[in-house]
Protein backbone atom coordinates (compact mmCIF):
# COMPACT_ATOMS: atom_id res chain seq x y z
CA UNK A 1 0.00 0.00 0.00
CA UNK A 2 0.73 3.66 -0.84
CA UNK A 3 0.15 6.74 0.59
CA UNK A 4 -0.86 9.63 -1.20
CA UNK A 5 1.97 11.57 -1.01
CA UNK A 6 4.11 8.67 -2.54
CA UNK A 7 1.31 8.54 -5.24
CA UNK A 8 1.60 12.26 -5.67
CA UNK A 9 5.21 11.79 -6.17
CA UNK A 10 5.48 9.00 -8.65
CA UNK A 11 2.92 10.82 -10.61
CA UNK A 12 5.43 13.91 -10.64
CA UNK A 13 8.26 11.90 -11.32
CA UNK A 14 6.52 10.76 -14.63
CA UNK A 15 6.16 14.32 -16.19
CA UNK A 16 9.35 14.36 -18.01
CA UNK A 17 8.48 11.52 -19.93
CA UNK A 18 5.18 13.36 -21.02
CA UNK A 19 4.66 15.63 -23.50
CA UNK A 20 1.87 18.00 -25.09
CA UNK A 21 -1.96 17.04 -23.99
CA UNK A 22 -1.00 14.26 -22.18
CA UNK A 23 1.72 16.39 -19.74
CA UNK A 24 -1.32 18.76 -19.41
CA UNK A 25 -3.67 16.48 -18.24
CA UNK A 26 -1.09 14.83 -15.90
CA UNK A 27 -0.64 18.41 -14.10
CA UNK A 28 -4.05 19.39 -14.35
CA UNK A 29 -4.58 15.87 -12.14
CA UNK A 30 -1.84 16.18 -9.84
CA UNK A 31 -3.39 19.56 -9.31
CA UNK A 32 -6.52 18.19 -8.63
CA UNK A 33 -4.94 15.52 -6.03
CA UNK A 34 -2.99 18.58 -4.34
CA UNK A 35 -6.29 20.51 -3.82
CA UNK A 36 -7.81 18.25 -2.06
CA UNK A 37 -5.05 17.55 0.27
CA UNK A 38 -5.11 21.20 0.86
CA UNK A 39 -8.74 21.40 1.44
CA UNK A 40 -8.63 18.60 4.22
CA UNK A 41 -10.61 15.75 2.18
CA UNK A 42 -7.69 13.74 2.75
CA UNK A 43 -4.04 13.55 4.34
CA UNK A 44 -0.73 13.04 2.59
CA UNK A 45 0.36 10.32 4.86
CA UNK A 46 -3.47 8.03 3.79
CA UNK A 47 -3.56 4.86 1.73
CA UNK A 48 -4.78 5.85 -1.60
CA UNK A 49 -7.31 3.16 -1.43
CA UNK A 50 -8.62 4.82 1.68
CA UNK A 51 -8.24 8.18 0.03
CA UNK A 52 -9.97 7.64 -3.64
CA UNK A 53 -13.13 6.24 -1.06
CA UNK A 54 -13.54 9.72 0.43
CA UNK A 55 -12.93 11.56 -2.95
CA UNK A 56 -15.82 9.10 -4.08
CA UNK A 57 -17.79 9.90 -1.41
CA UNK A 58 -17.31 13.62 -2.08
CA UNK A 59 -18.72 13.23 -5.93
CA UNK A 60 -15.22 12.55 -7.60
CA UNK A 61 -11.69 14.19 -7.87
CA UNK A 62 -13.12 17.49 -9.53
CA UNK A 63 -15.84 17.84 -6.52
CA UNK A 64 -13.53 16.52 -4.32
CA UNK A 65 -10.91 19.49 -5.21
CA UNK A 66 -13.94 22.48 -4.72
CA UNK A 67 -14.08 21.91 -1.42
Amino acid sequence: MRSVKEYIEELEKTKSERTGVVLDGLEIYIDLWKRVLQNGTITDSQDVDEALEKIEEKGGLYKAAEG
